[in-house]
């Protein structure tokens, strides 16, 4: 397992250019005195520093990830979509629709 460490200002602008100065995860942009590396895989799931497992992030959205694997993060923004989803509907009266 890789250790956490400070990106150098290479890996910093690497990172900023590949996702043009917008998080890789909601999409907005990002100033580069603000941005956030985060890891696809988190280093204690195994993964690592290399550039193919770094991605750039706003505070927000490094924040809400916290230690999960991208495919863990995007499963539980469903369930907490659908989670409120339901609530606001049912506190407004109206039934939910599902498609299956």
């Amino acid at each position: 397992m890789s250790e956490r460490r400070k990106f150098t200002a290479y890996e910093k602008e690497t990172v900023y250019e590949r996702y043009n100065g917008h998080c890789a995860i909601c999409g907005r942009p990002v100033s580069p005195k603000r941005m956030t590396i985060s890891h696809k895989t988190p280093l204690s799931k195994g993964g690592t520093n290399g550039m193919d497992n770094l991605l750039l992030s706003c505070w927000s959205c490094s924040q809400a990830k916290q230690n999960l694997s991208m495919e863990e993060f995007y499963q539980k923004i469903g369930e907490l979509f659908f989670y409120n989803a339901d609530e606001i509907a049912k506190h407004s009266g109206i039934e939910p629709e599902r498609s299956v």
